[in-house]
């Protein structure tokens, strides 16, 4: 399924890229189609930071992404790297005192505050929000001179980066300067520009298992038990993987295992994920290639776990499993294997296997494509290497597909 984000530079004085305005589209066509805020923005973060990836979209600049007052309220800004996103409120949020609160929490935390498409400040609520905000997104084309005087003033009192917004011309731009704006972003420089990528449905059977798990108190949840509603749903681990890179929960140790990743987040840091997945919207996974796909993951994520029993690697059967699970995701996601596994926070291992390079997560992943293609000449030639019979290897394979198709059972025949 193809997903549309729209960015729009936003340049310094010497027209270098500060950072990139996302906008929500929802095809090729380069105009917004109304629809509910909140909904909007949770599509625009979980294909910005997710799907595509900021190194993609970005070049990992900062991103200014509008957030409705209810988003806020919940404070999912917070789950992302503070050193990506720019906060920007939309000028007609409430300014309540709990609002103000969670942007006192946000400056504290590091995150740069934007105030949008501002023409008239004198409004009181604004004035203690001024306190943390960074800058002032100023729509030049209606404001009013009387205003612009007042808002300019008020950005040299507050010490506020003051940003033009909607310059389209050369005339415009040179006012702005003298004026003492420090940042850019209209047509004149650059329209909105597409970039697509390719999303991952994940299955609504385990979305809603997983939310069932997590609405527990938090000294009932049982991790044990997402890891395992994880381990059945491939888009739902691999946009977990992505999620940690552009978190502030952005680790320095390299990812083991499923658990690892779902320790990691922890389960404060998967709510709000769940949250802005459930504001996004739930897609059934409906296409037969793609449920094809995710069908022989699983059943190679068993094997290699299985084998890693039989070589006696059990205490990496983990990593086996994420190795399998995790080998076809190029296929699902359409593009290059070295791109999409170098955004993950894998273990280097896990990564060089994925990548195509010898090592044992490589080979017992091998074995599982030649149990695929059935290359005898292969298993004959590597078997033995581990004192391993066919006997063993094909019960081995024969139970990885009965666990496959049993889940494939539980998850799939209500879609068909």
């Amino acid at each position: 399924m193809e997903v549309f984000v729209a960015r729009q530079p936003i340049l310094t004085v010497e027209n270098n890229v500060y950072a990139y305005e996302l906008l929500y589209r929802n095809s090729e066509e380069n105009r917004f189609v109304p629809m509910d805020g909140s909904q909007a923005t949770s599509e625009v973060l979980m294909n910005s930071f997710v799907t595509i990836g900021l190194e993609r979209l970005s070049n990992n600049k900062p991103c200014f992404i509008n957030f409705t007052e209810d988003l806020l309220l919940e404070q999912v800004p917070e789950y992302f790297d503070s050193e990506q996103l720019v906060v920007e409120i939309l000028e007609h949020v409430s300014f309540s005192l709990d609002l103000i609160r969670v942007c006192r929490t946000l400056k504290e935390k590091g995150y740069l505050i934007a105030l949008d498409d501002v023409i008239d400040i004198d409004r009181p609520s604004v004035y203690e929000l001024l306190h943390y905000v960074d800058i002032l997104k100023v729509d030049i084309r209606e404001v009013t001179d009387e205003n612009r005087a007042r808002i300019i003033q008020l950005g040299e009192e507050y010490g506020l980066t003051l940003l033009a917004e909607k310059v389209e011309t050369h005339e415009e731009h040179q006012r702005c300067i003298e004026e003492g704006f420090s940042l850019f972003q209209g047509f004149y420089f650059s329209k909105p520009v597409i970039v697509k990528g390719m999303d991952i449905p994940f299955l609504s059977s385990t979305y809603f298992q997983m939310i069932k798990e997590l609405t527990a108190t938090d000294d009932e949840i049982n991790i044990e038990k997402v890891t395992e509603i994880m381990e059945q749903d491939l888009a739902l681990t691999y946009k977990l993987l992505r999620l940690i890179n552009s978190s502030q929960q952005r680790t320095r140790v390299p990812i083991q295992s499923i658990r690892q990743a779902v320790m990691l987040l922890g389960t404060e840091g998967l709510k709000k994920w769940l949250y802005v997945l459930s504001v996004e919207q739930t897609t059934a996974v409906t296409s037969t290639q793609s449920q094809l796909v995710i069908k022989t993951s699983l059943v190679r994520a068993k094997l290699c776990e299985q084998m890693a029993v039989r070589i006696r690697a059990e205490k990496k059967a983990d990593g086996y499993f994420l190795t399998g699970f995790m080998s076809l995701i190029d296929v699902i996601t359409q593009r290059p294997a070295h791109e999409v596994i170098g955004s993950l926070p894998l273990d280097e291992e896990i990564k060089k296997a994925l990548e195509g390079k010898q090592n044992t997560y490589r080979l017992v992943l091998d074995l599982a494509v030649a149990m695929e293609k059935a290359d005898f000449e292969w298993l004959e030639n590597h078997l033995a290497e581990w004192n391993l019979s066919y006997s063993e290897v094909f019960e081995v394979y024969g139970q990885a597909i009965a666990w496959s198709e049993q889940l494939y059972h539980e998850h799939f025949t209500d879609m068909v």
